[in-house]
């Protein structure tokens, strides 16, 4: 995965997130479902924001992050 793909995953996941708390404090969102999008949303948007930060600029890997 390359470092802009990984800021890319990492920002609209973090726009989802805000997005459906947004709509929940509103009102046009059920809770339920802006839970559900934060819930979804917050793993998937904490590891790539990790991935990001790792990756190099070069063409090389990102290291193995290990269990």
């Amino acid at each position: 995965m390359k470092k802009t793909t990984a800021l890319g995953i990492a920002i609209l996941c973090g726009a989802a997130m805000l997005l459906a708390s947004a709509g929940a404090a509103a009102g046009p969102v059920p809770p339920l479902l802006a839970a559900g999008v934060m819930i979804l949303a917050f793993p998937a948007g904490a590891m790539a924001l990790f991935l990001w930060w790792c990756a190099g600029e070069g063409e090389e890997d990102i290291p193995f992050l290990g269990y």
